[in-house]
């Protein structure tokens, strides 16, 4: 995970806990790694930020690392810039391999097709917004951990 201080003001140094037995004295502390212990597990990580005059202020958040990293596809998106659910993209997809996903209209029309797992399709073609509806998308990919070619196939509603 990285984590990007968002503190405003005049601080000047910084203490992060990471729960994971590190931690860092840099506003902008290297990545920071959590094992997949086979079930859910829970890290509460901190910052404390302190400014010349001795002020100080904390933040806490919990990382939760889930017991498995299926890959996903969600069931429905609604790209309406709210910063929630906007794209529409395989989730946990970072470690697959060979990954192409490809989303269809209802007419059969492609409208969105890659094979970079951090690529999302935002709800437009060109720049210019779909209909509400359902989208069939096929996600192909190769499992890095059994070396298994895997093919899923599914639906998405796209809200407005």
């Amino acid at each position: 995970l990285l984590f990007k201080d968002k503190s405003t003001g005049k601080a000047d140094r910084w203490f992060w806990t990471f729960n994971n037995g590190i931690t860092s004295d840099q506003q902008s502390p290297p990545a920071q790694y959590y094992p997949n212990t086979g079930r859910e597990t829970e890290y509460r990580t901190g910052l404390k930020i302190f400014d010349q005059a001795g002020c100080a202020d904390s933040a806490y958040k919990t990382i939760k690392v889930l017991a498995s990293c299926h890959v996903a596809v969600p069931s429905a998106f609604t790209p309406n810039h709210d910063g929630l659910n906007d794209y529409l993209y395989p989730l946990n997809a970072s470690n697959a391999l060979d990954l192409k996903f490809r989303i269809y209209n209802r007419w059969g029309q492609l409208v969105f097709a890659t094979s970079d797992w951090q690529k999302k399709w935002d709800g437009t073609i060109r720049g210019v917004a779909q209909t509400a509806g359902i989208y069939v998308w096929i996600l192909q990919f190769i499992n890095p951990d059994t070396g298994e070619k895997v093919e899923m196939k599914g639906t998405t509603m796209l809200i407005r």
